[in-house]
């Protein structure tokens, strides 16, 4: 067992022994993010234990380690949402865990499992393994190598520790003192958790992957924690009406106000409710309305939808404009979010969906490919195949307002 303040604190959880928050004068506070200590009682006893809140620990996030204040955060955190946890952390401008590590590490604070793959401890660390011709190979990843020095006890490499140092290698040591070890090192295979497997010989990094799930689980949290009230007043049969609640007022799409962009006002209509691309340089009648409605019937949801589409943000005058945004229409151009509510990117599209419409060939900005944005690609010549994109768009919009509480 490790003396380190991280395995400290996790006795003190298991034994759910009271914490209370300290400051750099030893004075109670409330706010973790101005704590400076955190200071455990025993029940019944008059002892109390202090650790450092800023003391780097074992449990690491893509090869950083965590400081203790992360973890304990965490923890005060452990029966939160994950779009409350996350805010909470935007909020306070801490490390944020994210869902699959989160899950590990109360697992594992909890006393649910002994082990974390994203703890390393210092016995982990520079350990060997012996390959199929019994020749010693480094290993960097304690995690994925099955090794001789965890094979054998503290006892055993004790015994062997002299004969190493008379220029004998490991395995003739074992080979020599205990032949039926030997034997049985020779027909050992190497053990895999879910994590190595899934990045087998090559490391593959799929933090991306993580990330992603975790976006679109915040987004769908959010949205059906906005639809409790409605839900908390009685279900709202067929027969009863629309609820009044703001998630049936109509939504709303924005769409670039840029020349260049292949879907503007002029378009969009006739693009989204006949399924009929038109470039808009083609279109010799203009308008000076800043809204176009279009209406769509869907397959999984009771009424027909009623959407606003405009090009900017002028009439969101109050903040429930906000939350009636569906969907993001985007050139990949970032001075398109400068007056919206969420002004960054990646801010914006973790709570509203985003579009990248282009046409095929064109090349994709880098930038665009790292947002979380649906890519759309249109044909330049063959109308035809219009009926299948914006049947594609309208069916990726649809689960987004389910998730949103439209039925």
């Amino acid at each position: 067992m490790s003396n380190s303040a991280l395995f400290a604190l996790r006795e003190h959880l298991k034994n759910n022994d009271k914490f209370t928050l300290l400051d750099k004068n030893n004075d109670t506070i409330e706010d973790i993010n101005l704590a400076d200590k955190v200071s455990f009682e025993k029940e019944g006893g008059n002892d109390k234990y202090i650790l450092s809140l800023d003391e780097e620990t074992e449990f690491s996030i893509e090869g950083k380690p965590v400081v203790l204040k992360v973890i304990l955060h965490c923890w005060i955190h452990k029966d939160s949402n994950a779009a409350d946890y996350l805010a909470d952390c935007q909020k306070l401008h801490l490390t944020n865990i994210s869902f699959l590590q989160r899950n590990d590490l109360m697992n594992w604070l909890t006393g649910q499992s002994e082990t974390s793959q994203y703890i390393v401890t210092s016995r982990d660390q520079g350990i060997k393994a012996v390959d199929e011709n019994n020749n010693t190979v480094a290993s960097n990843n304690a995690t994925n190598t099955v090794t001789t020095s965890t094979i054998i006890g503290s006892t055993t490499q004790t015994t062997y520790s002299n004969d190493r140092n008379s220029g004998l290698s490991e395995l003739e040591v074992i080979q020599n003192e205990d032949p039926v070890l030997f034997k049985t090192i020779q027909h050992e295979r190497v053990l895999v958790d879910h994590n190595s497997s899934l990045r087998g010989s090559k490391p593959v990094d799929f933090s991306y992957l993580i990330k992603d799930v975790e976006l679109k689980l915040v987004q769908s949290l959010k949205g059906s924690s906005s639809s409790k009230t409605g839900k908390n007043k009685g279900h709202v049969s067929k027969n009863n009406g629309p609820s009044k609640s703001v998630l049936r007022k109509d939504p709303i799409i924005l769409i670039p106000s840029a020349t260049s962009s292949i879907l503007t006002l002029s378009n969009i209509k006739e693009f989204l409710e006949h399924s009929k691309y038109i470039n808009p340089r083609d279109i010799t009648i203009t308008t000076d309305n800043d809204l176009v409605t279009v209406e769509k019937k869907f397959e999984k949801i009771s009424r027909p939808i009623r959407f606003l589409i405009v090009n900017n943000t002028r009439m969101f005058t109050k903040p429930e404009y906000w939350d009636r945004v569906v969907a993001v229409f985007t050139t990949g151009h970032t001075w398109q979010f400068s007056n919206y509510q969420w002004n960054t990117a990646q801010d914006l599209f973790q709570h509203c969906n985003g579009y990248y419409f282009h046409f095929n060939g064109d090349e994709v900005p880098q930038h665009v490919q790292q947002w979380n944005v649906q890519r759309i690609a249109l044909d330049k010549h063959q109308r035809f195949k219009d009926v299948e994109v914006v049947r594609f768009f309208w069916s990726n919009l649809e689960k987004s307002l389910i998730a949103k509480g439209y039925h």
